[in-house]
């Protein structure tokens, strides 16, 4: 029986899946390596402290900050796109989006991207003013959240949060008891304390009642 196929390069095609093949093999040793998920929690571990150190009051970015976040955006992009390679993207029983853990990286990620794609828009505005309504700026606010990219690289806190997410539904009880004895001591409080600091003038170091200032009628 001769076997007859019905699209042509048969051969090309047989070199083409062989070459995919081993790249989807050496993408998924990498990943499985002990070194990548040490250096995976090193470059979160440095995300964190440089966010951690950032000024929230300001509302420019500096260009040494601005480079700092890109190098940090071009690893965790890295990192998702070897693990897109090894497992597989959508299709297949561990693809890369079947976990739900890993959505939360592949839209951390994502946001980062139309973060970079709403300023090049901007820019090519007159003036580099940002178009009505194409606001894109709070999405930068994801990037607080690629700490928790800690849960996935790490298996055992993995295990963990888990076993503490599926333990909330038994402890809700617990928490209706919590709710109780808190919301009766906060109206005890509210009773008893009511009116104690209104009128009074106090020391912003020592919090003590001023006691010759008349200003806030301390005396009356």
């Amino acid at each position: 029986m001769n076997y007859e196929d019905r699209w042509p390069m048969l051969n090309l095609r047989k070199e083409a899946m062989r070459i995919r093949i081993y790249i989807n093999l050496a993408a998924r040793t990498i990943i499985d390596h002990r070194a990548f998920e040490t250096v995976s929690i090193i470059v979160i571990l440095l995300n964190s402290l440089t966010l951690a150190s950032e000024d929230p009051t300001s509302d420019e970015t500096t260009p040494t900050a601005q480079f700092i976040d890109d190098v940090f955006l071009m690893l965790y992009s890295v990192e998702m796109f070897l693990k897109i390679v090894g497992m597989g993207f959508i299709f297949g029983k561990g693809a890369y989006l079947r976990d739900s853990w890993n959505i939360l990286d592949f839209v951390i990620v994502g946001s980062a991207y139309l973060t970079i794609v709403n300023d090049l828009l901007a820019t090519e505005e007159e003036g580099g003013d940002q178009p009505e309504g194409l606001s894109l700026n709070s999405l930068r606010a994801f990037r607080v959240l690629r700490p928790l990219r800690a849960i996935t690289t790490i298996k055992g806190l993995r295990v963990l949060v888990l076993a503490v997410l599926s333990a909330l539904p038994l402890l809700k009880e617990t928490m209706v008891v919590l709710i109780f004895f808190f919301l009766i001591f906060a109206i005890a409080a509210t009773q008893l304390l009511t009116g104690a600091l209104k009128q009074r003038c106090v020391s912003e170091i020592t919090g003590i009642a001023h006691e010759d200032d008349m200003i806030c009628g301390g005396r009356e």
